[in-house]
């Protein structure tokens, strides 16, 4: 019986009868045998496949585990920048503002204060929008104001949007205005805050001693794909796989600034607009954003002219 429950009843059988009665083994003991072996390899190849999938799950839920925790940690961080984002200019405009009503003072510094409030009011009505925008774009809910878009243009407001970052910095701009020249069928409003984002986080967090922003367009498999290039330090690797989402922060929220929403509102705006975005980087060697957006114009709509510039 301890044979049998080891290697099968018609190889006990078998080498029983060899070692004790002498008795031939059949054909048909043979093939028994050559049975039994074959299930137990069988059940031993799906016990291995089962142990393997059983260490990768292990493995991912492992992984899983660590983002979540990650997340977690993030997410109490942005929490408590919120709070501090939303503190700040709160007390200024109440400190300013009851000063304004002791009245008494110079014009002058009235004006000045007053204008103080009103930066602030600007600072907490942009973070509110953010936090709007964001949650608008995640339900599904917003409204896109689809059309043919000039690329080109589109470019152009981003770069003199994000000029204010950094502005004591100078910082050598390439382009290749002939890639550029094409239309897209996207929201220009919102595909142009996408660039702003990438453009403005290239200027904030390039530390080289001559930065340089490099912007390439080409067209692939009916997409059309922008990279705005910085030669940036780049992003650890650990932090590229939180890059997009809402709690993360490229570096500490004391020297950057903000609250960690640019590029989540980025993906979300993409994805609305039947494209992607995504960030790769190399520590050292700098960071590329990348959009891909759909190139071709639904049947019946025709591009107009592309403008020229008045400069390059």
């Amino acid at each position: 019986r301890r044979l049998t429950g080891s290697v099968g009843a018609a190889t006990a059988h078998a080498m029983l009868s060899q070692s004790l009665g002498g008795a031939a083994v059949s054909v048909e003991d043979l093939m028994a045998v050559a049975n039994e072996t074959a299930q137990i390899v069988e059940y031993s190849a799906r016990l291995e496949a089962q142990s393997e999938e059983l260490t990768r799950t292990a493995r991912q839920l492992h992984e899983v585990n660590e983002k979540l925790t990650q997340l977690s940690v993030q997410k109490d961080a942005f929490l408590s920048q919120i709070s501090h984002e939303l503190r700040t200019p709160m007390t200024s405009i109440r400190a300013f503002s009851e000063i304004l009503m002791e009245g008494d003072m110079p014009p002058d510094m009235a004006r000045r204060h007053a204008g103080i409030i009103h930066a602030e009011a600007i600072r907490l009505t942009r973070l509110l929008d953010d936090l709007l925008d964001l949650s608008v774009l995640e339900n599904g809910s917003v409204q896109l104001n689809l059309g043919l878009a000039n690329l080109q243009d589109m470019i152009d407001r981003a770069l003199v949007a994000a000029s204010n970052i950094r502005p004591e910095r100078e910082f050598t701009v390439q382009r290749d205005l002939n890639a550029e020249a094409l239309y897209v069928m996207t929201d220009a409003d919102r595909l142009t805050q996408v660039f702003i984002n990438l453009i403005s986080n290239a200027r904030k967090y390039c530390t080289a001693d001559r930065p340089e922003l490099r912007i390439a367009v080409r067209q692939r498999g009916g997409r059309v794909i922008v990279d705005v290039i910085d030669n940036g330090r780049g992003i650890p690797e650990d932090s590229q796989a939180l890059i997009f989402e809402k709690f993360a922060r490229l570096t500490d929220g004391s020297r950057a600034g903000g609250a960690g929403l640019g590029l989540s509102i980025c993906r979300s705006i993409a994805e609305s607009c039947g494209g992607t975005i995504g960030i790769t980087s190399r520590v050292g060697e700098g960071t590329q954003g990348t959009v891909r957006l759909p190139a071709k114009a639904p049947a019946g709509v025709k591009a107009p002219p592309l403008e020229p510039l008045a400069s390059a």
